[in-house]
């Protein structure tokens, strides 16, 4: 509940103007022509009960970025990191090992 709590109160302090301006920018934005530019190895993770950022959008990110992994987490949606902490840090440590057992 704390967790839950200390968002809200981050979400709701945000400016409605603000944030209404940010949905406005991101909307216009489609950068899926430059994915293919992505050299560095890349982890996609994704809520699988996203609303804002479905599976198949997550799916289509890794499709065009070259070597891309994908990791859908269940019982998480678009904080999946917020929502599912532990599952997060292991992808990610496991992700960033793996580029060091490269060098």
């Amino acid at each position: 509940p704390e967790v839950v709590a200390a968002h809200r109160a981050m979400l709701t302090a945000t400016p409605p103007d603000g944030y209404a301006a940010c949905c406005e920018a991101i909307a216009a934005m489609d950068l899926r022509p430059d994915l293919g530019r992505v050299a560095a190895p890349t982890l996609v993770i994704a809520g699988a009960d996203d609303p804002a950022t479905p599976v198949p959008h997550a799916r289509e990110i890794v499709g065009r970025i070259p070597r891309a992994r994908l990791a859908v987490l269940d019982a998480a949606a678009h904080l999946a990191n917020v929502e599912q902490p532990e599952q997060v840090c292991r992808l990610l440590s496991g992700h960033f090992q793996e580029g060091r057992d490269e060098e």
